[in-house]
């Protein structure tokens, strides 16, 4: 008789996770954002071995967005199918491509108007995506920058301005 493969130790597998993370430099914050996890003390408890990342129903994407190669998938889970992007083809020899600088990120500070906080406030938890900082700043971002005669100016005005551009913002 052949027994199953033994569980992986969680707080293994948490470290496997952190690592991966730090290595894109990505934070928690960007990772709950991109993957849809509840909130920043759940990662934290996977990262910890507090909970096993192998039972948690964002594995998947965790294995996406934190690239994870098939031997890290296989020993956070052995008996996980995930199906994880292809890596990108290796550059042909040849001359080296030109490639525009990096120009390093620099926070601009973009003010919430009032009204888009009572719209979020309102029709937030119809749509949860509105009540992140991501999504407040990039409805507010014209108005900042075009002067407060541009853009929604009620709280209705907002969530129509949202309800038009959202396939573009999400």
């Amino acid at each position: 008789m052949t027994l199953p493969p033994e569980s992986p130790d969680p707080r293994n597998a948490g470290k496997i996770l952190k690592a991966a993370r730090k290595a894109l430099g990505l934070t928690q914050g960007q990772v709950i954002e991109a993957v849809g996890i509840p909130n920043q003390s759940y990662l934290s408890a996977l990262e910890n071995g507090r909970y096993n990342v192998a039972n948690s129903e964002y594995f998947p994407a965790l294995a996406q967005l934190l690239r994870l190669s098939i031997d890290q998938v296989r020993e956070i889970n052995p008996s996980a199918v995930i199906t994880l992007a292809p890596e990108p083809p290796a550059r042909r020899p040849g001359p080296p491509v030109s490639v525009a600088p990096v120009v390093p990120f620099r926070e601009t500070r973009i003010t919430i108007p009032r009204e888009l906080q009572e719209m979020v406030e309102k029709h937030g938890d119809a749509y949860p995506v509105l009540k992140t900082e991501q999504m407040q700043r990039m409805l507010a971002a014209p108005r900042n920058f075009g002067g407060a005669e541009v853009g929604p100016q009620t709280s209705e005005d907002w969530f129509d301005y949202w309800m038009a551009n959202k396939r573009f913002l999400t």
